[in-house]
């Protein structure tokens, strides 16, 4: 069979927007709730019942409260689980009021309100992982497209880092979804005078899955042909 240069433009282009996406919203998420700047990036957030204005924002890497002005915080405590233990920790020495009139929760009822002892689920070692992964993926996404001659990328390395990034991202969704829906539903159900939500950067995390999924297809297209040739492809 005659082989020739299919030019790969198109798939190249894709992988590097799909790459940059996935990388910039991993990026988001750790740099959540660092800054008052950032404290929109939030993956839980706690508000007074009353209506008092006092508003708690927790990322990653720290947690901002927002009461008569933004006051942000970092601390490696908001990554422990469970972490509705850690929230009530923290807030019952500025805001007691929040958990006054305790819920006592049966265990046979709810499985969740079991005691479970501290313990880091290393969300953050991942994240930064993962962004290490969709880094390198970047730069030669980069450098494919404005370079094309001098890099070919004939060993799919691309591809295949964009498949780690996918795995470490799917790992990510999973550990903060367990972590964060799991505190949000014990502390609506523990505390009446609170009000417990989910942030947006659950959906910056599954966002930037998708795009890390969709840049390994485009990728590795080709990967699985048998009569593949460094010097060209084959005619489909």
């Amino acid at each position: 069979m005659k082989k020739f240069r299919l030019k790969q433009e198109p798939f190249d282009r894709t992988g590097l927007l799909f790459s940059l996406t996935g990388f910039l919203l991993i990026l988001l998420c750790l740099i959540g709730c660092q800054t008052p700047g950032s404290k929109g990036l939030y993956f839980a957030k706690v508000t007074d019942a009353s209506q008092s204005g006092m508003v708690a924002y927790y990322g990653w890497r720290g947690y901002c409260i927002e009461d008569k002005g933004i006051t942000c915080y970092k601390d490696d405590g908001v990554l422990v689980v469970p972490l509705d233990v850690s929230i009530s920790d923290n807030l019952n020495i500025t805001y007691p009021q929040l958990f006054k009139d305790q819920i006592t929760q049966d265990q046979n009822l709810n499985p969740g309100a079991a005691p479970n002892p501290p313990h880091n689920p290393k969300i953050y070692p991942a994240a930064v992982i993962c962004l290490i992964c969709s880094g390198a993926l970047l730069v030669l996404a980069v450098y494919r497209v404005y370079r094309p001659q001098q890099y070919q990328d004939e060993h799919y390395t691309r591809g295949f880092l964009a498949a780690a990034s996918t795995v470490l991202a799917l790992l990510l969704v999973a550990l903060s979804s367990v972590m964060y829906q799991n505190a949000i539903e014990q502390l609506n159900e523990t505390y009446p005078h609170l009000v417990a939500s989910q942030g947006p950067c659950m959906i910056l995390l599954g966002v930037a899955f998708a795009s890390f999924f969709l840049a390994s297809i485009a990728l590795l297209r080709g990967v699985m042909r048998i009569d593949s040739d460094p010097e060209g492809y084959s005619a489909i």
